[in-house]
């Protein structure tokens, strides 16, 4: 069984397109979003600002007021481009695919009718004998946010991937947050990964985990059964296939 694995599309849509119209020669059985749609700038710049100055964030920004109005229509774009994928695609929010309801409402407007995504965020899916099971944004040790970047603490991510306990078959795991690895999680010369990511790993042991966040940590790695794979980010034309019996990946560019 093959599989797509894209992520951080940050605004980038006609490289969306791109990668809608090459689905077909892929010869992918279903694909994996590992998250960000929007860019979230305002909303991020509030949020790590607000931070220093050692202060509560904004909402109500003139820059945060009309970055809504472009969410709302990239998330629109967005699932327009991929109504013609020829699979399914199961996917996740990023960090930056802040507020939560903004992302799941454009979301699940459209899923079940011509859109062949399906949101697997605190949620599971079904493809053949596997078992899908998602967790989005930021996982963090205790942070929890909602608006102005998407995070979820440890007992969240651990209540969230219970949900595996209930269906039987091979688990794939779905975040937007990388482990702390050798290579998935590599930016800028640090590492940007959790370790609470890796407990999630080891205690599931799912057959493949898949993320992204890190936008220039593109590769693989096993960690212990787990094959883990970042794309890198679609924003730069980076994605990936997997081969997920063979544990075999192909990174790839626009």
């Amino acid at each position: 069984m093959r599989a797509l694995v894209f992520s951080d599309v940050h605004g980038e849509l006609g490289l969306l397109q791109q990668l809608v119209r090459k689905m077909p020669e892929l010869s992918c059985d279903f694909a994996l979003f590992c998250g960000d749609v929007v860019r979230g700038s305002a909303r991020g710049e509030e949020w790590l600002s607000a931070k220093r100055e050692q202060r509560d964030p904004d909402p109500y920004t003139p820059a945060i007021q009309t970055e809504r109005a472009e969410d709302y229509a990239l998330y629109a774009e967005f699932c327009q481009a991929l109504r013609s994928a020829p699979f399914r695609i199961f996917a996740v929010p990023g960090n930056m695919d802040a507020p939560e309801g903004r992302y799941l409402t454009a979301a699940l407007a459209d899923e079940g009718k011509d859109s062949p995504v399906e949101v697997v965020h605190r949620s599971l899916a079904r493809m053949g004998e596997h078992v899908i099971c998602g967790l989005g944004g930021e996982i963090t040790e205790a942070d929890r946010e909602e608006y102005f970047v998407l995070q979820y603490p440890r007992w969240e991510a651990n209540h969230c991937f219970q949900l595996f306990e209930h269906v039987e078959g091979p688990r794939i795991m779905v975040l937007h947050t990388p482990p702390v690895g050798e290579v998935v999680d590599r930016d800028k010369g640090g590492h940007k990964g959790c370790q609470v990511v890796n407990e999630l790993i080891n205690t599931w042991r799912p057959v493949l985990a898949v993320c992204g966040h890190a936008h220039d940590a593109y590769g693989s790695e096993v960690l212990g059964d787990t094959l883990v794979v970042n794309p890198g980010a679609l924003k730069s034309g980076h994605y990936a296939v997997v081969d997920i019996e063979e544990k075999q990946v192909e990174l790839a560019k626009l």
